[in-house]
């Protein structure tokens, strides 16, 4: 069983969009493509799209059709360009299906790509820390400043609950404050430490 050289781009048999387009309109200058959402939910990022084919102007039919989905979910591209992406691959096997750039099936480049970035977009979810642990680590952060001040939990508190208004300490300010707050005591701390060391 033959392997492929570890420099060998996996995905250089497809063929891109790109160039199928451009066969397409070389061929049938007076061709169109048009595109069509089929189904689009925007609440869950769910996108269907149906592409159409015709080779001349006064085509009554398509001479092929393709049609593709995407999740806004499912990728770094995908988060502000599923629809494109989508409408792309839709084209890309409409013109796949009437013969344009097939070297190793109907599948375009795009196509055979996207369980890669799918995989990818995951294992970054993955790596990313819930709204729960980042604010604990967040918490931890703060308390450990405060420390280097000579500040125990209650004093951390008490201070934040007076600061900020509010009465449950830490727990009681969004994001944005706890980082405000920590950048406080770290400012404090490091200007202590400076002050310390000028001794």
């Amino acid at each position: 069983m033959s392997r492929q050289s570890p420099s060998r781009d996996r995905f250089e048999d497809y063929v891109p969009v790109a160039e199928r387009i451009e066969k397409f309109y070389e061929r049938f200058p007076e061709g169109r493509i048009l595109t069509h959402i089929v189904e689009h939910d925007r609440e869950s990022g769910f996108v269907l799209i149906r592409a159409e084919i015709y080779r001349q102007p006064d085509d009554a039919q398509p001479a092929a059709t393709g049609h593709a989905f995407e999740v806004r979910s499912d990728g770094f591209v995908q988060k502000t360009s599923y629809v494109e992406v989508c409408e792309t691959s839709a084209c890309g096997r409409a013109l796949a299906l009437l013969g344009f750039e097939v070297k190793r099936g109907v599948a375009s480049r795009e196509e055979m790509e996207k369980p890669q970035r799918m995989a990818a977009s995951r294992a970054a979810q993955a790596a990313e820390p819930s709204p729960e642990e980042q604010a604990v680590r967040l918490d931890a952060e703060i308390l450990q400043s405060a420390a280097a001040l000579g500040y125990d939990e209650a004093k951390v508190r008490k201070w934040v609950n007076q600061k900020f208004k509010v009465t449950e300490g830490l727990a009681g300010l969004s994001p944005e404050l706890k980082r405000e707050v920590l950048k406080t005591f770290r400012e404090n701390a490091a200007a202590a430490q400076a002050k310390g060391t000028q001794k």
